[in-house]
């Protein structure tokens, strides 16, 4: 299993390295399997980031993940700030199309025709911030077409946190752009939001071995 993200993959928010969402799920699949886990991640990374560090990761660990998630782009918008408070929806759109070259070629480097590939959308830590939730859903429809592009299987991680906020999202407080601090900022998952995370793809890797399974007896039924 091959994790690839920012410092939500990396484990931040959690009060323990085993409670990071790509530790449980992998101790989930462990129950059936011997799975072992590759971690490409790190505290800021943006998309682009992230990309550029994917070489360093041996050919082996791309080639034999039967199962990729990616989770990615927290960063490019925090980054982007100055130009996306502006508000204009050309500025917003020149973002996403930024990083959507980049999680482009990170999908093409990682993915293989034989693995699950599971891309998360982002969820919106300010979600009482009208500008926030509208660039975040600009920022997760370009994710989308990615994945409808390369026929990834996606968890809507936003969905998975609206109305949970309060619980979920570390150091929560009114669900405002203006709580952003120097340092406890409201961003990272708790550990009931890493573990929603978790759950959020686990349940997206099953719907997507049931689809497998699914289109495996067509095939079987068209042939006999």
């Amino acid at each position: 299993m091959l994790a690839l993200g920012d410092s939500i993959t990396y484990g931040y928010g959690a009060t323990s390295p085993d409670l990071s969402y790509p530790e449980r799920l992998r101790k989930h699949l462990a129950r059936n399997a011997r799975v072992s886990l590759h971690v490409q991640a790190k505290p800021g990374w943006t998309s682009r980031q992230l990309n550029k560090s994917l070489p360093e990761v041996p050919q082996c660990i791309y080639d034999e993940a039967e199962i990729v998630t990616l989770m990615i782009g927290g960063n490019d918008l925090l980054r982007g700030a100055p130009v996306l408070l502006t508000g204009k929806p050309e500025r917003i759109a020149q973002v996403c199309e930024r990083s959507q070259s980049e999680i482009e070629e990170i999908v093409e480097r990682a993915n293989r025709p034989y693995n699950t590939f599971v891309i998360a959308t982002l969820y919106n830590p300010f979600p009482n911030f009208e500008l926030a939730e509208r660039i975040t859903q600009t920022y997760n429809d370009m994710i989308r077409k990615v994945a409808a592009h390369h026929r990834l299987h996606v968890f809507d991680a936003s969905r998975a946190f609206r109305g949970h906020e309060a619980d979920y999202v570390e150091h929560y407080k009114n669900g405002q752009f203006r709580d952003i601090r120097l340092y406890k900022n409201p961003i990272h998952p708790t550990d009931a939001g890493h573990h929603a995370l978790y759950q959020g793809f686990f349940r997206t890797l099953q719907r997507a071995k049931a689809s497998r399974q699914k289109r495996k007896g067509i095939r079987q039924r068209n042939r006999a």
